[in-house]
């Protein structure tokens, strides 16, 4: 059996089993919004299911998915539960990135038989600073919003180097840092999004590493995508998910509605909206399906995505975000008191909104894919992280 098809029935045996714990994770929804963090029995549940090994390097026990994979497994989630696609997204993600980046010796203490820890935190937020101290860095620093806490084994911390401005990621067990319960936020509450710090924390040489292509230690090549890449297109995947159980709770209201009593979702303006939406969220797929496929195809062939995949890629989670918030206004437009309701239809709809304030996905970076796309930067204009680079911009800064 080849990698490949391992990893595809791999996939395979995990959408089946996303199929299998759905009613589950229904009957506990409303649990883990009160808990602000999954109920110990869906924790269990998607623990068993082998998800947060998504991305996980395959020579580690994890399932090394594509892009193309990964957009399938987080939107099939999300539209299950739309916190629980947040947290896993999180956690798979930071997971991941110990995996691909650790050294050979933390790689040899963590990822042991099979199993691995489960990673939070934010390795892209550089809050924290490091002062060198013998073999290895003392850390300090406070961090925020970072999903799935309640859940982790350890913790990443991003840091920069106070003498030299070098940045770098810590990996530290959970119970090394102060954990604040904070989390008390409209949408996404059972993602227990908890902020923490770190005071004066000496970490070895052996949890310390660089993100980047250049870095890569272990893994398939779409690990050499940038952090900003990998975000999006899980942002890309929870926006359909999203959008999608949004526009199915409105079919299920209008099946339940009697066209003769003058329901909001039975008039002729309604399922020309609803029709529109629902174009917008097939397309955007189409559109990620395409971007995302030309890049597995480039990232395969071990070569970098140029200016205009790295836009491609950035404009197409930009406009699956925007595609779930106007869902959500479609919702509160049309669905009147049933969105004001406790329930799933208010849930999708807060937690569309939280997500929508994600920084990969504003309007801003919309606005930067024109400027790119239009040809009218100057010549070596780049992207950085969610922010264009510019000649003129770099050499002011200088």
């Amino acid at each position: 059996m080849t990698d490949r098809t391992r990893v595809t029935e791999d996939i395979s045996r995990l959408l089946e089993e996303l199929d299998e714990i759905h009613p589950l994770l229904q009957s506990e929804a409303a649990d883990s919004e009160r808990l602000r963090r999954p109920t110990p029995v869906v924790q269990d549940a998607l623990r068993a299911s082998g998800i947060f090994g998504l991305m996980v390097p395959a020579e580690l026990g994890g399932m090394a998915a594509s892009p193309l994979q990964i957009l399938q497994v987080m939107e099939k989630l999300s539209h299950a539960d739309s916190s629980l696609g947040w947290l896993v997204r999180a956690v798979a993600s930071e997971t991941a990135t110990a995996a691909t980046y650790l050294s050979d010796e933390a790689v040899a203490e963590l990822f042991t038989g099979g199993g691995f820890p489960l990673v939070a935190g934010q390795s892209t937020a550089f809050t924290g600073q490091a002062v060198r101290d013998g073999g290895g860095y003392r850390v300090s620093g406070v961090w925020q919003f970072a999903p799935g806490v309640s859940m982790a084994t350890h913790i990443n911390l991003a840091v920069t180097v106070r003498e030299t401005g070098e940045r770098l990621v810590c990996l530290v067990p959970r119970s090394a840092l102060r954990i604040s319960d904070n989390w008390d936020m409209l949408g996404l509450r059972a993602t227990a999004s908890l902020d923490y710090r770190a005071e004066d924390l000496l970490v070895d040489d052996t949890y310390v590493f660089r993100i980047g292509p250049e870095h890569v230690r272990r893994g398939r090549s779409v690990h050499g995508l940038s952090p900003a890449l990998m975000a999006g297109l899980h942002q890309a995947a929870w926006s359909q998910g999203v959008g999608r159980r949004m526009l199915d709770e409105l079919r299920e209201l209008t099946r339940r509605k009697d066209p003769a009593g003058g329901s909001p979702v039975t008039s002729d303006e309604f399922f020309a909206e609803y029709a529109r939406h629902f174009s917008h969220v097939r397309g955007t797929m189409a559109l990620l399906r395409e971007t995302w496929g030309d890049n597995e195809s480039t990232l395969a062939a071990r070569a970098r995505l140029d200016d205009e995949q790295e836009t491609m890629s950035r404009l197409a989670c930009s406009l699956a975000s925007r595609t779930a918030v106007e869902i959500s206004q479609l919702v509160h437009r049309f669905a009147g008191a049933q969105v004001m309701r406790d329930g799933t239809l208010q849930r999708f709809f807060r937690d569309s909104h939280a997500g929508s304030q994600h920084r990969g996905s504003s309007h801003i970076v919309t606005q930067k894919c024109g400027r790119m796309l239009s040809g009218t930067l100057p010549t070596g204009s780049h992207w950085g992280f969610f922010d264009l680079v510019v000649p003129e911009q770099a050499a002011a800064g200088a």
